[in-house]
């Protein structure tokens, strides 16, 4: 009996609302069937779709959103005069002539009265609205937890399809989180860390029926995190030539990045590779804090076992802390480890772990 868990629902398109066609802002014959935008956090210079090209009505989010921040034409901002917002239903209205490219920067999703800021209230969103769980199979713990881990803003914009997996990995990849159903069937989120506190479970010679050290990967030298991603790359002639200088310099680049650097990783390890994050984030300061974190836990080299040991299967799960105390590879004092991989054996008692740490 082959069984999956609720990750499967997971795999569909995460915008199944279409454009009708049928004129006004259902669009014209030739939009439909095309994805309606959808819109997360801020964003920066997103193509907005123009679903009514005779009033030059455009929409960056199947719903209720924040604001528009600006509004371009091949770069150059258009007045906030010249254009009107239906922040209800995400769309705008410009009202002058336009002749190049129409970009805007946006707060997106308001579902609720609610803007939508953080990683773990915009994936819980995600997964209740159109990944189709309720809310009582949303452990409303763990969201909680990632925003308090990291409570930065990230942006987020989809006009094209893309499944609900690819976006949910997108947004746990930038706040280095990982997703997953617990044993009865609730869905969560969790950061990964190095392991510290009070150990879930302890294992020593008593215990441990195998012990094999795996190869460790070399540390990283360097951490490299975007932010402010520019959804929509212009080449330096497609724009204007009265683009102001900084929007010239931001528009003709995919995403701005924060590094850390530890040059006595790279000296120690001359084969050091970097780490490279193409984040979520908005802002400078979010990328940096990332990156300072990513390059402490990756900059030194980490520990790598596979260890089976006699226990009650199903009391542990993945990201748990447990303590390895063993005669062999420096354990003698115990060392803690964080469980990245799990196999149980119910039927006689005992459960394979991969740790690290």
């Amino acid at each position: 009996l082959l069984i999956r868990d609720d990750q499967a629902d997971f795999t569909p398109q995460i915008q199944t609302t279409l454009y009708a066609g049928t004129g006004g802002t259902e669009g014209s014959a030739n939009l439909a069937g095309t994805p309606k935008p959808l819109c997360f956090g801020e964003v920066y210079n997103v193509t907005p779709t123009l679903v009514d090209s005779a009033n030059a009505i455009y929409q960056v989010h199947d719903g209720q959103i924040e604001a528009i921040n600006a509004v371009y034409d091949s770069g150059v901002v258009i007045s906030s005069g010249d254009y009107t917002t239906d922040l209800t239903n995400g769309r705008f209205t410009i009202n002058v002539s336009t002749t190049g490219t129409i970009t805007a920067d946006v707060e997106g999703a308001k579902p609720g009265g609610t803007y939508l800021t953080k990683a773990g209230d915009i994936i819980n969103e995600i997964v209740q609205t159109y990944g189709g769980l309720a809310s009582g199979d949303v452990n409303a713990t763990s969201i909680s937890n990632l925003n308090t881990a990291n409570a930065s803003t990230i942006g987020l914009y989809i006009d094209s399809q893309q499944s609900i997996l690819s976006v949910l990995d997108e947004i746990c990849n930038t706040v280095g989180a990982f997703y997953g159903f617990d044993r009865d069937g609730i869905f969560e989120v969790e950061r990964v860390e190095l392991p510290t506190g009070t150990a879930d479970a302890e294992f020593d010679k008593t215990t441990i029926i195998e012990i094999q050290r795996l190869a460790s990967s070399v540390p990283n030298y360097r951490t490299r995190v975007g932010y402010k991603r520019n959804y929509t790359v212009f080449s330096d002639s497609d724009l204007s030539s009265s683009v102001t200088a900084a929007n010239r310099d931001f528009m003709v680049r995919g995403q701005l990045f924060e590094t850390v650097t530890s040059s006595g990783t790279l000296t120690a390890y001359p084969n050091s590779d970097e780490i490279l994050v193409e984040s979520l984030f908005a802002g400078s300061s979010a990328a940096s804090t990332e990156a300072t974190r990513l390059d402490a836990i990756y900059d030194s080299q980490r520990d790598f076992y596979r260890i089976k040991v006699k226990t009650q299967p199903y009391t542990l799960k993945l990201n748990d802390v447990v303590k390895i105390t063993f005669n062999r590879y420096n354990l003698t004092s115990g060392k803690l480890f964080t469980v990245v991989s799990l196999i149980e054996d119910a039927a006689i008692n005992e459960i394979e772990l991969e740790l690290w740490g």
